[in-house]
């Protein structure tokens, strides 16, 4: 979800491998039960060639329900029109059973690329066979109760209200998926798409923010971190208490996840774009390194930006924070009070920009 035009995305709901069944079910009171089957076989069996094969599932199952049914209607076929109808359902539904206890196997099979999206789709899909086989399963109830009153009296309700009931629910789940598609789809248009790299910063795939952070530290996503220094001190400010790792503690104003499809000068513009609204401030590269703990795992591009120029560090119109020296900070380390990357990224710069601050006073003399 989230990728291509509408109709390719609305055609991955796997609420649609339920159309054949549907079909069936409405044509059957209007045709030979035998050609009904044979058009949910077709429709069933276009699914399985233009569907992928993570959103198939019901698909499939649809093609296998009504292959067994055509076999044993060539071999065996001394039931009437509603007898038929009711040998798909209970065949569908064993089926779907038979998918659902097997769900691990199906997922591992077909989630070997580890590309998240796989897993959702299949995730979807065994959501909606849930949905379906439950509710078919009491449909089938129903049928039983049907078949056992009408041998002593007049059933309250008809064979065709039966069927009609379970064109509702066929029905009724396609459209609900259909919906819940639709919003999925609109929720994650909004969504931050965050690359998924490897240790040497190749990327290998994408996904959504909202799912990274459910699933903690499984991927590797990159973040660019820049410090700002004035005179050899160091701007602090309190980490939002939204952010994921290190809420409230003291760290750069700049960080910000590097987006899918954004190189790194875009990803470093765009941290401090967002904090002071302007762009334009001199930064260099530093280093590059992975952080990791039980909650994130990033790839980290430290940067940067020395501003010494008191007049030009004041239009940067910051907020909320200040300038420490280096002997408040180390007065302060290992106190909880700083983020885990700025503990480990302090003695770098203590060691490089910082230094520089020392060694000026050396090069006059």
């Amino acid at each position: 979800m989230g990728e291509g035009s509408v109709i390719i995305k609305q055609l991955r709901n796997p609420a649609y491998g339920l159309i054949p069944l549907l079909v069936f079910a409405i044509l059957i009171e209007f045709m030979n039960p035998g050609i009904a089957m044979g058009i949910g076989l077709g429709l069933s069996l276009v699914g399985v060639f233009i569907v992928r094969k993570h959103s198939r599932m019901l698909y499939d199952i649809s093609a296998i329900t009504f292959s067994i049914a055509l076999l044993m209607l060539l071999f065996y076929n001394p039931l009437d029109t509603f007898g038929k109808f009711v040998i798909v359902e209970i065949i569908f539904v064993v089926v779907l059973i038979i998918s659902r206890l097997i769900r691990t196997k199906v997922i591992v099979f077909l989630t070997k690329n580890a590309n998240p999206n796989v897993r959702n789709y299949l995730s979807e899909s065994f959501r909606v066979a849930f949905q379906i086989q439950y509710s078919l399963f009491f449909h089938l109830l129903l049928i039983l109760v049907y078949f056992n009153v009408s041998t002593i009296k007049v059933p309250w309700i008809s064979t065709l209200q039966i069927v009609i009931i379970a064109q509702l629910i066929i029905a009724t789940v396609i459209v609900l998926e259909v919906v819940r598609f639709l919003y999925l789809d609109k929720k994650l248009r909004k969504e931050e798409w965050l690359p998924v790299v490897t240790e040497s910063g190749e990327v290998t795939g994408k996904v959504a923010k909202s799912v990274t952070k459910e699933m903690k530290n499984k991927f590797m996503h990159p973040v660019v971190r820049v410090a700002l220094i004035s005179n050899g001190k160091i701007y602090l400010k309190k980490r939002d208490a939204s952010r994921l790792l290190n809420p409230g503690t003291l760290d750069y104003p700049f960080e910000k996840y590097m987006q899918y499809n954004h190189d790194i000068d875009e990803a470093v513009h765009n941290a401090v774009r967002k904090e002071i609204g302007i762009e334009e401030i001199p930064m260099r590269f530093l280093l590059k390194y992975i952080f990791e703990n039980s909650n994130t795992k990033r790839l980290i591009f430290l940067y940067v930006s020395v501003i010494d120029d008191e007049e030009k560090f004041n239009k940067l119109r910051l907020r909320e924070g200040k300038l420490w020296t280096e002997k408040q900070i180390e007065d302060n380390r290992n106190s909880n009070i700083f983020s885990e990357c700025f503990e480990l990224e302090f003695e770098y710069l203590k060691n490089t920009v910082l230094l520089n601050y020392k060694l000026k006073p050396i090069e006059a003399s």
